[in-house]
C-alpha cells in the first residue's frame, strides 16, 4: 500500500512542476494582451535612444546609466537564451531589429552598428506573430 501511495505522490508531483512550469508561458501567450513598450533607459525616447545608439561605449566601457551595448554574438546570444526570441523578418524601421518570442510574448528592439556590435534601444510585453510588425515600432515610438 505505501508502494502505491508513493507512486501517485510521485506522479501528483512531476504533474504539478510540469503544470507550474507552463503556466508563465501560457499567460504569456493571451492573445487579447495589450501590447506595451519601455525604452532601454528611462526618461529618454527610443528614437533619441536610436540616434545615439551609433556612438555609445559598449556596456563593459560605460560610465552611468545606458542603454545595453555589445557584441552582436553576445546581444543574439542573451534574447536566444534568456527570453527565447529569434529575429523578425520584415524590413525593420531606421536600421533596426526586432526579436520577438511569440512563446513568451516579448519583444526587443536592438541597433545593429558598423563594427559588430549592437544596443538594446527598447523591449517589450504583448507579442503575437499574428500582428503586423508595425504594431511594435509605433508603440516604441518609431513610427
Amino acid at each position: 500500500m505505501t508502494r502505491i501511495a508513493t507512486r501517485i505522490a510521485r506522479v501528483g508531483m512531476a504533474g504539478s512542476v510540469a503544470a507550474l512550469m507552463a503556466m508563465p508561458a501560457l499567460s504569456a501567450t493571451r492573445p487579447d494582451q495589450p501590447v506595451q513598450a519601455w525604452p532601454a533607459m528611462a526618461g529618454v525616447e527610443t528614437a533619441t535612444l536610436l540616434e545615439q545608439a551609433q556612438d555609445l561605449p559598449t556596456s563593459d566601457m560605460a560610465v552611468g546609466d545606458q542603454p545595453y551595448c555589445a557584441a552582436d554574438s553576445e546581444i543574439h546570444q542573451t534574447l536566444q537564451d534568456d527570453f527565447n526570441e529569434a529575429p523578425v523578418p520584415g524590413d525593420g524601421h531606421a536600421a533596426t531589429e526586432l526579436w520577438a518570442s511569440d512563446q513568451m510574448g516579448t519583444w526587443t528592439l536592438v541597433a545593429p552598428r558598423p563594427d559588430n556590435t549592437s544596443c538594446i534601444i527598447a523591449s517589450g510585453i504583448g507579442y503575437d506573430m499574428a500582428r503586423n510588425v508595425d504594431v511594435y515600432y509605433q508603440t516604441a515610438g518609431l513610427r
